[in-house]
């Protein structure tokens, strides 16, 4: 397979309810995408505009794409894997993203 460049996006819905991340190829069709309701986490957006996405790119030459989403210490960890190797990474801090916890 040749190298191909995907562009991994991560966003807010409109709502201000779910943390989105769509993985686009070169011709932005989506090949990969994953949400997580803030609500899972006892969380809940505090901003009255949703954040700035945030791109991150990789070149790879790849079988398969997975994007994968933890909650480390105050924070979404997302990366995008590609043949279960790490191609890119970002850490969505709450305190940048305008979330808090709603958990009593």
């Amino acid at each position: 397979m040749p190298m191909e460049t995907y562009r991994m996006e991560v966003s807010e819905d409109s709502e201000a309810e779910e943390l989105l991340v769509d993985v686009y190829n070169i011709d932005d069709i989506i090949e990969a995408t994953e949400r997580v309701p803030y609500d899972e986490y006892a969380l809940a957006s505090t901003t009255d505009e949703s954040p700035d996405p945030r791109t991150a790119e990789a070149t790879a030459d790849v079988m398969t794409l997975d994007v994968q989403i933890t909650r480390v210490e105050g924070a979404f960890e997302v990366r995008l894997l590609g043949d279960r190797e790490e191609l890119v990474a970002e850490r969505i801090a709450d305190a940048d993203w305008g979330l808090t916890d709603i958990a009593e």
